[in-house]
């Protein structure tokens, strides 16, 4: 039997004997608690005002806190993507639970991305130190404004476009199944989505083998492009410096701090979406594990960056370091960040057990958010704050909570519209060859598929 022939049966069973995904569909639309209403509204509020009085007293130092939030919730954002297409490389199962809370961070990306070139085109620029003197040889051809913004423009433009695309190909068969159980209570909405509709079975293969050729399309093309990214959003800020892990060490990091926030949507909103008795311990656990693995790359692509500029002792490279790891303003926070990102995640993420608790592994999930928001903080800021003091404030933690907020708020309005979990997947049933051995009542070791 041919994998396509596999797949239409499988998917057959979604909605029938496998996950009970009906009280998902049930309780769609939804809508956005009230708490979240209230709360991101008082956040969005606060950071506009952060922001405008911050560019009225201290121009660049709150220009630098907010590129310091476009570039994280960037990363976030594409890499929650991210996540659902490598559940959809690697043909995995476990994740898609997940997966629907991944794709909706996809929300953000229109969002940031007029944000990142309106704030090059409205001063931006300015915080770049290449803007100032004059560049030479192949830097003075690459750090042009003009060329700057313009492969920002159609590169990031590119990604995010094939982003969108890859999440209305997932969405459209689960919006066609979730209609049929609905009727009249499906949002109109989503009939532009399922437009030109060709039955269940039809439209889940179809989507499965346009995802499935597209997924390897845009994991290079996240590789090539947040490279690019890396390098200009954030190096260039320092521009006689560079470190060729840089571009790989963050966006690792990107999809790595996406799980996180995946984590955090999962136990926070698990109930709300009506999802909660479809993702156990187990999934958790595999989540937890997941998260340790890329803690653990973190730490890999950190030090590889910093074992070679240590030997090499290259005036050009070090003072970079020297300015992060051993001045009186940044060494703290710099040890902050390397706890939070390793040190923390590494000891409690150890214990199997904690893995498997929700709660347990969602505050693990705040560290490693937290951290490496403060990693990509230490990044940026030292080369726009040349002050003695360390620059975190009413300021930065009122633009810090407008971009949390907007982010919250976008993300789950998302889900409230949606069905928030993969339904017609036929991935989301337990693959019928795995092999389950069961220990005790079973002396000759039989297995059972």
């Amino acid at each position: 039997m041919s994998q396509n022939v596999d797949l239409i049966a499988l998917a057959r069973t979604v909605v029938g004997s496998g996950p009970d995904v009906a009280r998902s569909i049930q309780s769609t639309p939804r809508q956005v608690p009230s708490p979240v209403r209230t709360y991101t509204t008082i956040g969005l509020v606060l950071g506009l005002l952060s922001i405008g009085a911050g560019l009225a007293i201290q121009t660049d130092r709150t220009l630098g806190v907010v590129l310091t939030c476009i570039v994280y919730f960037i990363g976030v954002s594409q890499g929650g993507v991210m996540f659902s297409v490598a559940q959809t490389a690697a043909l995995g199962r476990w994740g898609r639970p997940f997966k629907r809370i991944a794709e909706s961070f996809v929300v953000m990306l229109p969002i940031l991305y007029l944000l990142w070139i309106v704030f090059l085109l409205a001063g931006g620029l300015h915080i770049y130190e290449w803007t100032h003197e004059p560049m030479h040889g192949h830097k003075a051809i690459w750090l042009q404004p003009g060329f700057f913004v313009a492969r920002q423009v159609v590169c990031l433009g590119v990604l995010f476009l094939l982003s969108l695309t890859f999440v209305r190909n997932s969405l459209r068969p689960d919006m066609g199944v979730a209609a049929e159980a609905l009727g009249s209570r499906a949002p109109a909405w989503w009939g532009r989505i399922t437009l030109g509709w060709k039955g269940r079975d039809a439209e889940i293969e179809d989507a499965y083998q346009r995802n499935i050729k597209l997924a390897p399309v845009m994991i290079v093309t996240y590789a090539l492009v947040f490279t690019l990214f890396a390098v200009d959003a954030v190096m260039s800020l320092a521009p006689h410096w560079y470190a060729n892990m840089f571009p790989a060490w963050i966006f690792v990091s990107s999809f790595w701090v996406s799980v996180s926030w995946i984590c955090l949507f999962a136990v926070i909103g698990g109930k709300w979406m009506q999802i909660d008795h479809l993702i156990g311990r187990t999934h958790f656990h595999d989540l937890g594990k997941l998260m340790f693995a890329l803690c653990i790359f973190w730490a890999y692509t950190f030090f590889a960056q910093l074992l070679p500029i240590w030997y090499g002792n290259m005036p050009e490279e070090t003072s970079y370091l020297l300015l992060r790891l051993y001045t009186d303003t940044w060494s703290p926070l710099s040890k902050v960040v390397v706890s939070m990102c390793f040190l923390i995640p590494f000891t409690v993420l150890l214990s199997r057990g904690i893995k498997k608790l929700p709660r347990s592994l969602a505050g693990v999930a705040v560290v490693i958010s937290l951290g490496v928001f403060l990693e990509r903080f230490t990044l940026v800021m030292p080369q726009v704050w040349k002050e003695d003091s360390l620059p975190i404030g009413p300021l930065e933690v009122g633009i810090l909570i407008g971009f949390v907020s907007l982010f919250v708020r976008v993300v789950t309005t998302f889900l409230a519209q949606v069905p928030p979990i993969p339904v017609s997947d036929p991935f989301m049933n337990p693959n019928p060859s795995d092999v389950h051995i069961h220990a005790g009542g079973d002396h000759h070791g039989h297995a059972h598929a």
